[in-house]
């Protein structure tokens, strides 16, 4: 009779209704008791599945308990051992349960070994010797060959060695003189010369004398003296002129006697200082011209004495900025090249740039690394030597 051995039993750990109510895996010593067809299954390690060990369903409620003290399950107080019942008979075997997932594969055994080679076998006998051959096909003729390249020149023989010397004659006897030949033909006459230079300037003559002053006239009768008219309003003063030839000294008239004093004039109009002349603020925005994509809120150019402001104000650019924006009016034309570097609120940098007399534009300009200019407001002051401006440009500007 066959044998089999029982995985050991440690603990029941509950009841399950049916075996598919079973856990997918336990530990070793793990039981559960199947209630719906009394049996016990245990865990079997070595298989990896749930082991089952026999009917206990129509077992006492006392070999149940009896069985869960042995292995620790349940936790009520032990009950007296009832009365042994007969043995009833033994019910229909249930129906085979479904099959169970195909465990995983093992591992892959070590290799083997590598086997020797074999001996080589022994040397075949010799083959039959086969029949001759039919006689081949005889080959067609072959191409003349080509035509082979020419030989190489020979060498040029060497010169022959030069004769010896010949010896020299005797010297001939001089022959008789010719006779004279005919005159030649008369020569063309040769082109004239051309003109001698000017001779050199003669000095000049002697100054006539001087002629004799003629007689002063007589002199005239004094005119009326007029009332004093009143005083004009002060011109610029004009370029001076010409020194004049010295007159010729008269004769001192007769000592007229001293008439009354007229009445004094009004006082002319206070003339304006040069020193504190002022043109006052004027707006000559509109005679800029910015580039596009750029703007001027204002540019104000005033002038006091010899000292002339320029304010800009609100120049903005959405591109870098490179461009003439107009020229400094005659009047408050700088005496020497002016320039001014500042930056707007992002720092990016920009260059004002005031030319002299010749060439006065007002130009700006940024680094080539520039992308814009956000608004930025400056000033530049500079001296003139221009004359004041006869028409003030632009238009007055009021703060």
């Amino acid at each position: 009779m066959a044998r089999r051995s029982i995985p050991p039993v440690s603990r029941i750990l509950g009841i399950v209704d049916n075996a598919e109510s079973l856990p997918n895996q336990g530990a070793v010593g793990d039981a559960w008791y199947e209630e719906s067809h009394g049996l016990l299954w245990i865990w079997d390690q070595d298989h990896k599945k749930w082991f089952e060990i026999g009917r206990l369903h129509n077992a006492s409620p006392g070999l149940i308990a009896s069985l869960a003290e042995a292995v620790g399950f349940g936790g009520g107080a032990q009950g007296e051992a009832g009365v042994a019942g007969s043995r009833g008979a033994a019910g229909e075997r249930g129906p085979a349960g479904p099959k169970g997932d195909r465990g995983e594969p093992g591992p892959a055994g070590p290799a083997g070994l590598v086997g020797k080679d074999g001996k080589p076998g022994a040397q075949g006998a010799a083959g039959a010797k086969g029949e001759r051959g039919l006689p081949g096909v005889a080959g067609k003729d072959g191409k003349p060959g080509a035509k082979g390249e020419p030989g190489l020149n020979g060498k040029n023989g060497k010169d022959g060695k030069p004769g010896a010397k010949g010896v020299a004659g005797a010297k001939g006897e001089r022959g008789p003189t010719g006779e004279r030949g005919l005159p030649g033909v008369a020569g063309k006459d040769g082109k004239s010369g051309k003109d001698g230079r000017p001779g050199a300037k003669g000095e000049p003559g002697l100054n006539g004398k001087d002629g004799k002053d003629g007689k002063p006239g007589a002199q005239g009768p004094s005119g009326v003296k007029g009332e004093r008219g009143p005083a004009g309003s002060k011109g610029e003063r004009g370029p001076a002129g010409a020194d004049g030839k010295d007159g010729k000294n008269g004769k001192d008239g007769v000592k007229g006697d001293r008439g009354p004093a007229g009445p004094v004039g009004p006082a002319g109009p206070a003339g304006e200082s040069s020193d504190s002349r002022s043109t006052g603020f004027r707006q000559i925005t509109t005679l800029l011209d910015a580039p596009a994509g750029a703007g001027i809120e204002h540019a104000i150019l005033r002038r006091v004495g010899n000292t002339v402001e320029f304010a800009i104000s609100g120049l903005r650019s959405r591109k870098r900025l490179k461009a003439v924006l107009g020229k400094v009016p005659d009047g408050f034309r700088p005496c020497h090249h002016q320039s001014l570097v500042t930056s707007d609120n992002e720092f990016h940098h920009v260059r004002f740039e005031v030319g002299a007399k010749r060439s006065p534009t007002i130009s700006v300009q940024q680094p080539p690394s520039a992308d814009g200019l956000s608004e930025v407001s400056t000033s530049i002051v500079w001296l003139t030597d221009d004359k004041w401006p006869a028409k003030l440009p632009g238009k007055e500007w009021n703060r």
